[in-house]
């Protein structure tokens, strides 16, 4: 079998954040087929974000352990959770670097229990719930996720969600823009990476929180801020345009001949 490729910079280590294992009801790896992957693949830091509705406290605990024990110097396992709400469809949320258990019914909840027991937060995918975000979450969280392996494809990153970045450093300087592997299966590598200086990799977190990493995928690449000239951003919006029209097609045309009995 052929080599991974090693899609790290030189002079860059690279992660990831967005990562689910078996500890979620749709994720296919166990964290040792994960710690594999990414040794293989080049990549020193994983922030995990498993389904929180599929914890219990002790399994969370067990979970925290688990990252722990199977961390090494070549790749450090971060635990974190992804958090859903009802009333609040397609509004996930992200904490990493959470090390007890938390259980917010609210996206108020999430606020008040991450804000000293989770480092990093991230809005996730924001095209998910289109674009509707509750107030109190752009005043708290950390990061805006503007590139999503799943929902925004390894392609193009989404521009609305750069906007809402841009909007935010108006009032909130400190937010930052992140890429979210969102991997369910290791299989489909979606090359969405974080870059951070070799020597950051002490504390991974610190970095991403103070804005000290470049965001990596398969067709750009950006800083923190998710900085883009005027017209680089017209031109991503028409770039991200039309691949969303061909992805609608492809998607249409799936689903007719499936209801037809073909695919």
């Amino acid at each position: 079998m052929a080599a991974e490729p090693d899609l790290t910079p030189p002079g860059y280590a690279a992660g990831v954040i967005h990562m689910h294992s078996d500890y979620s009801h749709d994720g296919h790896d166990s964290l040792e087929q994960l710690r594999d992957v990414c040794v293989e693949r080049k990549i020193r830091f994983v922030g995990m974000t498993d389904h929180a509705e599929d914890f219990i406290p002790e399994v969370f605990s067990e979970f925290v352990q688990h990252c722990d024990a199977i961390s090494t110097p070549e790749v450090e396992f971060i635990p974190g959770l992804e958090f859903r709400f009802a009333g609040y469809k397609g509004m996930h949320l992200l904490a990493l670097g959470l090390r007890e258990w938390i259980e917010p019914r609210t996206p108020e909840d999430f606020c008040a229990m991450t804000r000293d027991r989770a480092r990093f937060t991230v809005l996730a995918h924001p095209v998910l719930c289109k674009y509707r975000i509750a107030p109190c979450i752009l005043e708290h969280v950390d990061a805006i996720e503007v590139w999503n392996g799943n929902y925004n494809t390894r392609y193009l990153p989404d521009p609305r969600s750069i906007e809402i970045v841009h909007d935010l450093r108006t009032r909130r300087p400190n937010v930052v823009a992140t890429v979210g592997l969102d991997q369910h299966n290791s299989q489909n590598d979606r090359e969405l990476r974080t870059l951070i200086d070799p020597a950051e990799l002490t504390d991974p977190l610190a970095a991403l929180k103070g804005g000290r990493f470049t965001n990596l995928g398969r067709n750009r690449r950006f800083d923190a801020h998710a900085t883009l000239a005027p017209g680089a951003m017209r031109r991503l919006k028409i770039a991200r345009t039309g691949l969303d029209m061909v992805n609608q097609l492809h998607e249409r045309t799936i689903r007719t001949l499936r209801r037809i009995g073909i695919a």
